[in-house]
């Protein structure tokens, strides 16, 4: 490793001062594999910046026998044309090796965004589950699963847990 670059997690953005400011997650990916199905779990922002890192994560899970892979995109905050492409990237690449994607929990930027642009059409979409709390409560979709982060150079942070180890 260049001596030039920080260690992962911990990388500093210059700002126009000239002196340095933490650099901020913007997207967090979680690979958790339950049976037949594999579950990426999305937070954050999906821009320009950091979409293909879905893409290349979906691409990591392709295998035989073909897989099932669900996207929670429950905790998306930002959302764009990016995002789409990349949903559909990884669409067609598990569809090509006999796998299907299934978008989880759309949040309401997410479900704008695929609605506007027709990209529905493309794809398929599971609404959010309600689930009971111990108390007998509803739960919001999403609640109660934490995601991990880890810096990137390119100021994008994502944490990948894959079947049989970590990335």
């Amino acid at each position: 490793m260049s001596e030039h670059l920080p260690p992962c997690g911990h990388h500093r953005v210059p700002i126009a001062a000239g002196s340095s400011r933490p650099d901020e997650a913007v997207l967090w990916l979680a690979c958790t594999a339950s049976g037949a199905v594999t579950r990426i779990s999305v937070a954050g922002e999906i821009d320009m910046s950091n979409a293909h890192l879905l893409v290349e994560l979906v691409e990591s899970l392709v295998r035989p026998p073909p897989v099932a892979v669900e996207v929670d995109l429950s905790e998306v905050t930002f959302f764009c044309a990016h995002g789409i492409s990349a949903l559909l990237r990884a669409r067609r690449l598990l569809a090509d090796r006999g796998g299907r994607l299934t978008v989880r929990n759309p949040s309401a930027i997410v479900r704008r965004v695929l609605g506007i642009t027709d990209a529905l059409r493309e794809l398929e979409v599971v609404p959010a589950v309600v689930r009971p709390r111990a108390d007998g409560h509803a739960r919001a979709p999403g609640a109660g699963h934490a995601i991990g982060s880890s810096g990137s150079a390119t100021g994008t942070s994502h944490h990948t847990t894959l079947p049989g180890g970590s990335g």
